[in-house]
């Protein structure tokens, strides 16, 4: 597995993330022994939330029967908009210790902001996360769904108090063009959020970056509302063409697309079977050339 570094942290983060919000859904089998074969294929850090709800004590399971609670990195969420906007001090200090309850531990390496709310000023947040970095709750922190001009907004203002800034950005990014979003809030990030990654190296952490199966061929209605057009059917299709190149799959080919990015770049993956760890692993080890990229999105140039 490869790793990568993100600021204000000391330890390695996998290239990619391993989701845990299947849980609850996957096979008997396949539950512990995915999570078994991305500890033991050098995966570290695990994806987890407030509102994947009892996901995360079957995670907390997991960690404790495998004695590897305290090495495992929590890349945790909180804020996610129950109906109502909640980037508030109140629903992160709530989220964060109800997120501790359930994962049996006291202690988040990560805490990423599942929703932003423009409203809310960033300087107000930045002074909150610290509060709780300093109290010993919680390590780094980021945003999901964030536009990347806020995140720069927040590290600004961060430098000039003194204070830690955010450490990563968790957009949507994907070869898949949105036709509608998957859900209210959420964010996919465009060329300019992409360039300004490539040229500053912040960390981006790209959540359903296979478009949740379209790469696979799914029927499900939701991802096919979502993500079926013209043009991401002739990028699927150019993703089977270049995959026969490598001997990997149209699927595996859509996720490299996204890790060969220029930047420092990991990936949030659903690995609901040990073949989902092998697959995923093995794309860690690709590296697409600009010119590759550039025809899985484009075509010929």
């Amino acid at each position: 597995m490869t790793t990568g570094t993100v600021p204000y942290l000391d330890k390695p983060v996998s290239r990619i993330v391993c989701g845990t919000d299947f849980l609850m859904g996957a096979a008997p089998n396949n539950t512990f022994a995915a999570l078994d074969a991305y500890w033991e294929a050098g995966g570290r850090t695990f994806d987890s939330a407030h509102c994947y709800g009892a996901n995360s004590n079957i995670f907390a399971a997991w960690t404790g029967s495998r004695g590897v609670r305290d090495e495992v990195i929590y890349f945790d969420k909180g804020c996610h908009p129950y109906g109502r906007k909640r980037v508030t001090r109140e629903d992160m200090r709530s989220d964060i210790l109800d997120n501790h309850r359930r994962l049996e531990r006291g202690y988040t390496d990560f805490f990423v902001l599942h929703r932003d709310d423009p409203e809310v000023p960033v300087g107000e947040i930045v002074d909150w996360l610290n509060e709780f970095k300093e109290e010993g709750l919680i390590g780094v922190f980021g945003g999901s769904n964030w536009e990347h001009t806020r995140i720069a907004a927040a590290n600004e203002y961060a430098q000039k108090a003194g204070k830690q800034g955010f450490s990563l950005n968790n957009p949507n990014l994907t070869l898949a063009e949105n036709v509608r979003p998957l859900w209210d809030g959420c964010l996919t990030i465009g060329e300019e959020g992409r360039r300004w990654h490539a040229e500053t190296n912040f960390p981006l952490f790209a959540w359903s970056s296979t478009a949740r199966g379209y790469f696979a061929g799914v029927d499900d209605p939701e991802v096919l509302r979502a993500y079926d057009s013209e043009t991401n059917r002739a990028r699927r299709a150019r993703c089977e063409e270049l995959g026969k190149k490598y001997g990997m799959s149209t699927v595996q080919m859509a996720l490299a697309w996204t890790l060969s990015q220029p930047g420092n770049i990991f990936a949030l993956c659903g690995l609901r079977t040990v073949d989902n760890v092998k697959q995923n692993v093995e794309v860690t080890k690709l590296k697409l050339s600009p010119e590759e990229l550039r025809y899985l999105e484009f075509g010929e140039q």
